[in-house]
């Protein structure tokens, strides 16, 4: 099947998905930094502040979906899985259907997408766009009605709180848009079209690009246009989306209503942990924030360049996350046990590969970024100090980006959640205040650097040690573990070897 991640090397399946998800969100960060370089050239800098605050406000929202597209993603890449390895027992309907040789002279070959894909895998992305929109409608309704409040409680008052939440509610009005974008991006994925979920993004972001400076300037929009440019933007990430699952690759079929709940409950396992684990990152960050405002301007100004140099340079690692996923979870339905495990130290292999040129470029680099960012005598130091001893850190916070996708596809996301808030709150807060009490504004950024460091051994151990369990035919139901807040999973019996 063109969608297979269960034959060929895994190494290559994960860094092909990787580098095209890291594209698009390249494509993501650059928008996003050009966009506040508009709004700068307004000349008011309530303007900026507004759409920072909007931000955070606008993240809730985005956690939802990307709990959703997470949850989509697993179930869907299991069910074609497990929809190959029955193709694989029994393949005469597969070779009738799928073989152009089988049909008449003159004929193409059909294409029959519950062959292809399987019906589950059909019905649980219908389901899985209807979740979406089941979710995101009442968090839009209740995030712009109560969007003062909201942005108030974060921090903005005033002009600033009044720009923000205009900014806020033209751009979170169309939540249910980006839920649609990201779950349809995540199929692609599923499937196996990480390209078109690359395309579907780079859209997005030339879209966004093109009508930035036209709605802000030309059309003297201001604040506004920035607003309407990001809604078409999702608009057409969300329609291409969309349109290339149904009309190209026929995923969707119609609901069918007697399965909808049982399959909304199984989304619900995985979707409810993997919102909570995105919402403990900007508690952490707000607090890192607060305490960088301590040490001065110049302080927080290479703060705001680290911010942004960073997920840039590591666009790549992020894409990651999102790679380990699909190929796992279809390997796993496939109950190709030791390709799971290979999955994991393939995530392990590419974080390496990646993290160490990027280390490397960034060491004679930081000080020509300092001269283009404007950064004084301190705030260069701090730059160099991030490029020197921290970026190389990101290699053990990529071994966590690579671990939590497969806590969810064992069906214990509850372990990414106590991950992810492990490394916010529990570890991350006290080593932020403590070494920042020591070393200045270095230990702020020094203090996160360890939090990822601990937080990525401890969060790939563990994966190691669970699909380990899996692989040995044994339960991962630990009696004094109480956090997969799914239901059981076993190993499946007779299946504990690593080889092809």
């Amino acid at each position: 099947m063109s969608s297979s991640y269960t034959q060929g090397s895994v190494l290559k399946h994960i860094t092909g998905l990787s580098l095209t998800s890291a594209v698009g969100l390249f494509a993501i960060f650059i928008v996003d930094l050009v966009d506040m370089f508009f709004i700068s050239l307004l000349g008011e800098k309530s303007l900026a502040a507004a759409v920072g605050f909007a931000g955070l406000g606008l993240f809730l929202g985005a956690s939802v979906c990307i709990g959703i597209s997470v949850a989509i993603s697993t179930v869907v890449s299991q069910a074609i899985g497990e929809s190959e390895s029955e193709a694989a027992q029994n393949p005469a309907r597969v070779t009738e259907v799928l073989n152009p040789e089988t049909l008449p002279s003159g004929e193409t070959s059909q294409f029959d997408p519950d062959v292809e894909y399987g019906p589950k895998a059909r019905r649980m992305a219908t389901h899985g766009l209807l979740y979406s929109l089941f979710w995101t409608i009442p968090v839009t309704v209740l995030t712009w009605v109560y969007a003062p409040q909201l942005l108030g409680w974060i921090g903005a008052d005033g002009d600033v709180l009044t720009l923000a939440v205009q900014y806020f509610r033209i751009v979170g009005a169309t939540l249910p848009i980006l839920g649609i974008a990201f779950a349809c991006n995540s199929l692609l994925r599923s499937v196996g079209a990480g390209k078109m979920s690359m395309w579907t993004t780079l859209w997005g972001g030339i879209v966004n690009g093109i009508l930035d400076p036209i709605l802000i300037f030309t059309a003297g929009l201001g604040l506004s246009g920035a607003a309407i440019a990001s809604v078409v933007s999702r608009f057409v990430v969300a329609g291409i989306g969309f349109y290339d699952i149904q009309r190209k690759r026929r995923l969707l079929s119609a609901p069918q209503w007697k399965f909808f709940f049982s399959d909304i409950k199984e989304l619900n396992g995985i979707a409810l942990p993997s919102m909570l684990t995105n919402l403990s990152a900007p508690i952490s960050s707000a607090f890192a924030t607060a305490q960088m405002a301590r040490f001065g301007t110049d302080a927080v100004a290479a703060a705001s360049v680290i911010g942004r140099i960073s997920p840039v340079l590591f666009a790549g690692l992020y894409g990651l996350s999102g790679a380990v996923g699909p190929v796992a979870s279809q390997n796993f339905g496939a109950k190709k046990l030791h390709r799971v495990h290979e999955s994991l130290m393939a995530g392990a292999r590419f974080v390496v590969i990646y993290v160490v040129p990027v280390a490397i470029l960034m060491l004679f680099l930081n000080r020509w970024l300092a001269t283009v960012f404007s950064l004084d005598a301190e705030a260069a130091e701090l730059l160099s100090f991030f490029a020197t001893f921290i970026v190389g850190s990101y290699a053990l916070f990529g071994l966590q980006l690579t671990a939590n996708p497969l806590f969810t596809v064992l069906r214990h996301p509850g372990y990414a959640t106590v991950s992810n808030v492990g490394r916010d709150l529990i570890l991350a807060i006290p080593l932020i205040y403590g070494f920042s009490a020591l070393f200045g504004a270095k230990g702020v950024i020094a203090g996160q650097a360890v939090a990822n460091s601990i937080a990525g051994i401890i969060a790939f151990a563990t994966a190691h040690w669970l699909i380990g369990r899996v692989e040995a035919g044994k339960s991962i139901d630990i009696a004094w573990s109480k956090i997969h807040l799914h239901h059981h999973l076993h190993g499946a019996s007779g299946v504990n070897h690593r080889g092809h």
